[in-house]
This record gives C-alpha cells, sequence and structure tokens, in this order.
C-alpha cells in the first residue's frame, strides 16, 4: 500500500495522488515528514479539544449561573399585572361615566356603582379579592 493511499488531507485519493507529489518538493517535504505531520497534527487537535471539553464541564459545575431567578413577586401588588388591569378597567368605566354625566338626557344612574363593582369583580377573578373597595 502506498503511503498516499494512508494521507487524508484531501478529499479524494485521485486528488492526493496528483497534488502531493507536487506540493511535497514545492515545500520540501519528505514522505517520512508527511506521517510526523500528520500524527502531530491529530495530537494537537485532540488535545485542543479535550482542553475544550475539561472547561466546558469545569465551567458547568462551579460557574454561575446565567439567568438568576428573581422572586416572584404576589399578583396582587399595587404594580403588579393583574391590579393594572382592574384599575385600568375601572378608570376606563369611570370616564364613559363621565361622559354620560355630559349629556342631559342620559340616564347616569348608578353608572359608578357599577364601575366599582365591576373592579371588585376583576379583582376576585384574579385572586385578589382582599383588594375589593366598597361601593356604597
Amino acid at each position: 500500500m502506498c503511503l498516499l493511499d494512508k494521507v487524508k488531507l484531501f478529499p479524494s485519493k485521485a486528488l492526493a495522488h496528483v497534488l502531493l507529489p507536487v506540493l511535497m518538493p514545492m515545500f520540501g517535504i519528505q514522505v517520512k515528514e508527511v506521517e510526523f505531520m500528520k500524527k502531530q497534527l491529530t495530537m494537537i487537535v485532540s488535545l485542543v479539544l479535550g482542553l475544550v471539553l475539561i472547561a466546558s464541564s469545569v465551567h458547568a459545575q462551579t460557574g454561575q449561573p446565567r439567568q438568576s431567578l428573581s422572586p416572584t413577586q404576589s399578583a396582587c401588588t399595587s404594580g403588579s399585572q393583574s391590579v393594572r388591569v382592574c384599575n385600568n378597567d375601572l378608570q376606563s368605566c369611570n370616564d364613559v361615566c363621565s361622559a354620560r354625566a355630559l349629556d342631559v338626557n342620559a340616564d347616569i344612574a348608578g353608572c359608578t356603582t357599577a364601575c366599582c363593582n365591576r373592579f371588585n369583580v376583576c379583582l376576585r377573578s384574579r385572586n385578589c379579592g382582599a383588594l375589593v373597595i366598597d361601593c356604597n
């Protein structure tokens, strides 16, 4: 078996048979040196891959988490989404009541009480019943 059959530097054996005899003398490379370089390159690549794997496993075991979990905020605090939704709904409802009040023919009796009741229903549906307000 020819040395060129063992060398895997080229995608095909035919290309290796053509190029290696041309390239080796151009760069002053002897047949023994090709074998030596191939072994050295294999060792270097193996060493680098091993170091990368070791470094990544060490980091995975001792490294800081990339994403920290913040403490879960209560769903019923003043800035929570549930309370904001209910507050915005109450504000919109009260704005409608105010707009209706400008029309002399509009019946606005109980409008703000209805808004208040809707607000309390909204809070209770989001398990924030402790925040309900008195609508009387």
